[in-house]
């Protein structure tokens, strides 16, 4: 059936004092509450394609770290992505790097916050102001995060994108869309898809399909490790329509999310505690800590870059075993969707990540049990 984009932003009233301090805080015109973060990416793309629709082959310049959902929203909608490389020593993109990647068919770049880190987007808003391109900011893991000058994130963007989803910085489930100008909400209030968009499945089916694209994507980051050519890109793309089904969720519990909003200071005051447990116990190892948190105020997952990156795997499997959470699946996207769009830092910086837990399954008692872990298990390494 023929899905507006009302159907997809449930009412809103338990959140209407949350709406009023956001749109003060970012400067923005109207917040889009919807299901899932990539349901609100899939409405931005939309509605950047109907802002520049003299584009026949419209582009979106992509990081090349990031997780599949705003590549794979991005192909939902109808853009093609494009990946530019990333500071090696950040993962986040630079105005060098999007001018790279820039064609004259490029109407959008996304922003993502990585880890809950940020950087001045000030010559990149203008530099993308000066050739109509669209700003979409994604502050998934960077809830509540601040530039250098103290500036909310979600500030600058023509379109920012939030997630409240398990993993995120509250967990309550939803997301939202917020919208800068008033120009760009009037053009959202009459916005159709022009594809026929399926009826939201049942919540087992997207588990289980979230559960499937998982496994999958586990599976060829391990490939890609190992070396494989570009045909895996192939056989993903053919196969990668089949989940498309998880992105496009409507409905969300908004009493929930009102809530949980009320808990993101004291969130995210245990979060920097730990980061700073880690800082602490991690000093001297063989690695590059990534101490971004300390300016944004936020830190979604504590990372660091290590010294040995060709023994990363076995590194984390050893930290594993002493029972402690390890994340190195950062693996850049364009392998997956476009892997002539090289971009060699972030290749560098794939093989280094490591990703450790602050949030609220973890107490501080165990982030110092995983740096000692880490410390001892790096000098294995070295």
């Amino acid at each position: 059936m023929n899905v507006s984009s009302k159907e997809f932003f449930s009412k809103t009233q338990p959140l209407k004092q949350i709406e009023k301090e956001l749109l003060d805080q970012t400067g923005c015109v109207s917040v889009k509450w919807c299901g899932r973060a990539a349901t609100a990416l899939y409405w931005s793309y939309q509605l950047t394609k109907s802002i520049r629709e003299e584009v026949s082959q419209p582009e979106v310049i992509l990081p090349a770290i990031s997780c599949t959902t705003p590549a794979n929203t991005a192909m939902l909608a109808g853009l093609q992505p494009r990946f530019a490389d990333v500071h090696q020593d950040t993962g986040m993109l630079g105005l060098l790097e999007i001018q790279q990647r820039f064609t004259e068919n490029t109407v959008a770049v996304v922003f993502i916050h990585l880890y809950g880190h940020t950087r001045d987007l000030t010559a990149i808003n203008k530099w993308c102001r000066e050739r109509n391109v669209l700003l979409i900011e994604d502050i998934a893991q960077a809830h509540g995060a601040r530039f250098p000058n103290g500036r909310l994130a979600g500030s600058v963007g023509d379109f920012s994108v939030y997630s409240f989803n398990p993993t995120k910085l509250l967990e309550c489930g939803g997301g939202a869309l917020m919208i800068r100008s008033a120009e760009h909400e009037k053009i959202m209030s009459k916005l159709e898809p022009k594809n026929q968009v399926q009826k939201e499945p049942e919540a087992d089916i997207v588990d289980q399909l979230g559960l499937s694209y998982r496994n999958l994507h586990h599976s060829l980051v391990t490939l890609f490790r190992m070396g494989a050519d570009a045909a895996l890109s192939t056989a993903f793309l053919q196969i990668r329509s089949a989940f498309d089904a998880m992105y496009l969720k409507r409905t969300y519990d908004s009493k929930s999310l009102a809530e949980a909003w009320s808990q993101l200071p004291g969130i995210l005051e245990r979060r920097r505690r730990k980061a700073e447990i880690y800082k602490q116990k991690l000093k001297g190892g063989p690695w590059q800590t990534l101490d971004g948190w300390q300016k944004s105020g936020v830190c979604w997952r504590y990372s660091l870059l290590v010294d040995f990156p060709e023994k990363v795997v076995v590194f984390s499997k050893r930290v594993r075993s002493d029972g402690f959470h390890v994340s190195n699946l950062y693996w850049p996207v364009n392998h997956f969707f476009k892997p002539d769009d090289e971009c060699y830092s972030a290749d560098d910086f794939a093989r280094r990540i490591v990703n450790l837990w602050v949030d609220d399954s973890v107490d501080e008692d165990w982030v110092r049990q995983c740096a000692e872990s880490m410390q001892k298990n790096a000098a294995f390494e070295i």
